[in-house]
């Protein structure tokens, strides 16, 4: 049945994020973030994400774009401060960017791994979907705070990091990552609160 709706709203649901812009308007007197709010933040991480597989000079496999009320931090390794300035250049000029905050580091040797440089541009795009079914499965789960979550896909292994308020939201995160569709390991870093 959970994967019969995911797969139901998840077409629709990404046509929405990409249709989403800039023109959203936000409330700071807002204490709680609602499902928009997350799905524009969820919208700009997959414009940045998709420039980056797109751009021939950087490695968008070891670059992790987490987004937050329209400030970006990047995480991960690159080969050179060059490949680190590109890709904060690019998140800045990514519409609905606020601020970046770039924390890339440069890579000892300064090469990419060979399992990033060996999966293939499907693999990609396939855990790239499978990120993003997940994102948009934790944002429309009311038990779940989404935006306090990192989801990353490596050849249908997911890890989830960040922190939660319990022990029941780490564990009902963990079960919708895990009834995605493509997943077949799901590696549980959330840490909860306290």
């Amino acid at each position: 049945m959970h994967r019969l709706l995911v797969r139901t709203l998840t077409m629709p649901a990404l046509l929405a994020i990409l249709s989403l812009g800039c023109s959203q308007a936000h409330s700071k007197a807002d204490v709680e973030r609602t499902a928009g709010d997350s799905l524009h933040d969820a919208s700009i991480t997959m414009r940045i994400k998709t420039t980056y597989l797109f751009n021939g000079h950087l490695n968008p496999f070891r670059i992790n774009v987490d987004t937050r009320d329209g400030v970006v931090t990047l995480h991960g390794t690159v080969p050179s401060d060059v490949h680190r300035d590109l890709a904060g250049e690019i998140a800045k000029n990514a519409d609905g960017v606020k601020d970046v905050d770039n924390q890339l580091s440069i890579a000892q040797g300064g090469g990419d791994g060979p399992d990033e440089a060996d999966k293939s541009f499907s693999e990609a795009v396939h855990d790239a979907s499978t990120s993003a079914s997940i994102k948009l499965s934790l944002a429309f789960e009311r038990g779940v705070k989404a935006s306090h979550i990192t989801v990353h896909t490596d050849r249908g292994t997911v890890t989830l990091a960040g922190e939660v308020d319990s022990q029941a939201e780490r564990q009902l995160a963990a079960r919708i990552a895990h009834d995605t569709e493509g997943v077949k390991h799901v590696v549980n870093q959330l840490q909860v609160r306290g």
